[in-house]
């Protein structure tokens, strides 16, 4: 882990993105660090970290860990502010699923992705809001087409999204005095690792990361609340 300081000791801008060493997530972080914004990318793959960092060595520091557990989510905001001096963004990507019946899903599945999905967003949550306070910051937490309509074999990572949609709507409300803003994400399937199997004409993960981007840079008297994303589907693929 790096620690960059700027010449009077504070960036523009500072960001914290979760679940940042592959797919979705690593491409927030380009997309940020090529902004001129300055992050802190957390993951557990410590390999994949500092390959994004070697990328952006100006513009990323790395802090690998588990993402759902406290000491680690409290260190890691600590470390943003210890870096940075201040942070203005909160990205709340990290995520994983298993799909299964429910009568098969394990009950460590379960709690594997209400940990992931939802209490690891609950607890950078937490830990930024008084940085966020501040700044008058921003959180993003990428939730999913999953978040809002439920399907067959989904039933953990549904819930945990659905989680999601209700954490940042309550959040929103609370956070509205201090001038913090709170948006969701939801995107469909995304040409990434996440699936085993994408679709050809699934969203692609720099289009998913242009449009985080968009959402914090949006004028400052606008919120842009919930975004559901979904992509086109060819004529041929269409159900008749």
């Amino acid at each position: 882990m790096t620690t960059i300081l700027m010449a009077n000791h504070s960036p523009i801008k500072a960001a914290l993105v979760t679940g940042a060493s592959k797919g979705l997530g690593k491409e927030i972080v380009r997309r940020f660090a090529s902004a001129g914004i300055y992050v802190l990318a957390t993951a557990r793959s410590v390999e994949k970290l500092n390959e994004l960092q070697e990328e952006f060595p100006d513009h990323v520091i790395t802090f690998p860990g588990d993402i759902s557990d406290s000491n680690h989510v409290k260190n890691l905001v600590d470390q943003v502010i210890h870096s940075f001096g201040r942070l203005d963004f909160v990205i709340n990507n990290a995520g994983l699923a298993h799909f299964a019946p429910v009568e098969d899903l394990t009950e460590n599945q379960w709690d594997e992705m209400m940990s992931v999905n939802l209490k690891a967003a609950f607890l950078a949550c937490k830990y930024a809001i008084p940085h966020l306070k501040k700044t008058q910051g921003h959180i993003v937490n990428i939730s999913s087409v999953a978040g809002t309509e439920a399907f067959a074999r989904g039933a953990g990572y549904c819930a945990s999204k659905f989680g999601m949609m209700a954490l940042s709507d309550a959040l929103t409300q609370e956070l509205k005095p201090h001038y913090v803003k709170v948006s969701t994400l939801c995107p469909g399937s995304i040409q990434t690792e996440f699936s085993s199997n994408p679709k050809s004409y699934s969203l692609h993960a720099s289009d998913v990361a242009e449009s985080v981007y968009q959402i914090i840079t949006a004028p400052a008297n606008m919120i842009i609340g919930r975004v559901i994303m979904r992509p086109v589907v060819p004529v041929d693929f269409q159900k008749k």
